[in-house]
């Protein structure tokens, strides 16, 4: 290999600024960059388990569901049709025009039913998965304290979801089903702080990832670890350093370990046949400590488990135990949490999942628009209305912690096929930013939200393997000239 001589070397960066990567070295240090810091409280505490018990039936939970929101459905009636009386199903009286209220439930021929499967199904082979349990025979019920009845009329039996607590108004027909000309969901709820009285002065982010899936046969370690040498301020320019620096906290939404670290046939076989076999899970883990020890060691880190994470499948998957992270439960910037998880970062409150509440109702009806869909869970004020009935969840009994008391700022849900963006409006000011944040092994993108503004983009981490080249892109953004600018950075590798 020939080096370029001294006088080469000179002509080539003379116009090249010391910020830069390749750039002459300077006679005086750079100054120091100072990350900023934002207040912070977790919100999560309802979402904690406590007294478990797992020997109760669901009912209570519909129950406790059904009288906690009919209030508000109540103040809604009276507010759409102030002149139809509200009655209860048992009091219905035909071709009388009335308002309704109850739990929805769909009656689905290709939902799974274990009984079903069993009794038709003896000594045959299993039937193939489906994505999608529609058919065109699903029928919508309403369901209150004294019995249900058939929903037929102005409501789309595909896009309603199993679970939401919803007003009606119609009538009840001759053949025993009620006919609907109107309905409605509750809508978002107050807002405590929708004004933002005591807005953030300055740009300040919190980037939110999802779907890292270590331990994918597929994995490619290069984006997460350019990424995170990116937000720790080992890598860029010092104006991508400084922009960085402004990342106050990192949420990690879930689906850290990939979906193959879930060996099923390891734990069929007689154990004398696995005692020399290390589980997939083992080092996946270990590999995401590492990667947590390098963020937090420079900024706050939540860690959201998910579908394929080492925790409980019900909802809400309680956080990750600390003894799977050893070095990064050490510092005090590593934080374990619920799914889903709340909290409130310099007075902007953020609500998410790790997206198992949308991709089950992705399953049972044919929205599919994941910000459309966390949007419509919004406006029924309930985060997992398909809970239990199609999404597993602990059996609460006394009251439903999945119902929304106060509206966020800021809504998000992980592990979705792309990146995408709404801000909610309600009809009492409330606004709320509805983010659909990409699997990071799929797209290699990182959402970043500005507490200032509550604009959002993300930040894709690409590596161009075959021609040995690594490009970060930094796309989309707010009202700010630094955000508005799109910028790369391209660090090319040449053989000699």
């Amino acid at each position: 290999m020939i080096l370029p001589t001294t006088e080469v070397v000179s002509h080539l960066t003379a116009e090249i600024k010391s910020d830069h990567l390749i750039s002459p070295p300077t006679t005086t240090p750079p100054d120091p960059i100072d990350r900023l810091h934002g207040n912070y409280t977790n919100l999560s505490e309802r979402f904690k388990l406590r007294n478990k018990c797992f020997k109760r039936q669901y009912a209570p939970l519909y129950a406790a569901r059904l009288a906690a929101m009919r209030p508000m459905l109540e103040a809604v009636a009276r507010n759409k049709w102030f002149d139809v009386p509200q009655v209860q199903l048992n009091d219905l009286q035909q071709n009388k025009t009335c308002v309704i209220i109850g739990t929805v439930f769909k009656q689905m021929q290709l939902k799974p039913n274990i009984l079903r499967e069993l009794s038709e199904n003896v000594n045959l082979p299993p039937k193939p998965e489906r994505k999608r349990y529609t058919h065109q025979t699903d029928v919508v019920y309403l369901e209150d304290e004294t019995q249900r009845i058939s929903l037929v009329g102005a409501i789309d039996t595909h896009e309603t979801i199993t679970g939401t607590v919803i007003c009606a108004k119609g009538k009840e027909t001759s053949g025993g089903k009620f006919e609907v000309e109107e309905w409605s969901y509750c809508g978002l709820p107050a807002q405590l702080n929708s004004e933002l009285a005591e807005p953030v002065s300055d740009d300040r982010y919190v980037a939110i990832i999802s779907g890292i899936s270590l331990g994918d046969p597929q994995y490619d370690p290069m984006p997460l670890q350019l990424f995170v040498d990116l937000v720790t301020g080992q890598l860029g320019s010092l104006k991508d350093q400084t922009f960085y620096s402004k990342v106050v906290r990192l949420i990690v939404a879930g689906d850290s370990l990939s979906k193959h670290t879930r060996d099923s046939t390891t734990a069929k076989q007689a154990k004398y046949l696995t005692t020399k076999t290390k589980a997939a899970s083992i080092s996946a883990a270990q590999e995401l400590d590492d990667v947590l020890t390098q963020l937090v060691s420079c900024i706050f880190v939540d860690l959201m488990p998910g579908q394929f994470d080492p925790a409980s499948f019900s909802l809400p998957q309680q956080p990750l135990h600390r003894c799977i992270f050893p070095q990064a439960a050490q510092y005090t910037s590593f934080q374990s949490v619920t799914n889903p998880y709340e909290a409130d970062i310099d007075g902007i409150s953020f609500l998410g999942t790790a997206g198992q509440n949308v991709h089950n109702i992705q399953q049972y009806t044919k929205l599919r628009d994941a910000v459309t869909i966390a949007e419509t869970t919004l406006k029924c004020r309930h985060i997992a209305p398909t809970c239990p009935d199609t999404l597993g969840c602990y059996p609460y009994d006394e009251e439903d912690p999945f119902i929304l008391r106060d509206c966020p700022h800021v809504y998000f849900v992980g592990n979705q096929k792309k990146f995408d963006a709404k801000m909610s409006q309600g009809d009492q000011g409330q606004k709320t930013l509805v983010v659909s944040v990409p699997k990071f092994f799929d797209s290699h993108q990182v959402v970043l939200v500005n507490l200032k503004d509550l604009s959002c983009f993300p930040v894709s981490v690409a590596t161009l393997v075959g021609e040995e080249t690594v490009k970060m892109e930094r796309m989309g953004g707010g009202e700010s000239e630094e955000e508005g600018e799109d910028e790369e950075i391209l660090l090319t590798s040449t053989s000699s």
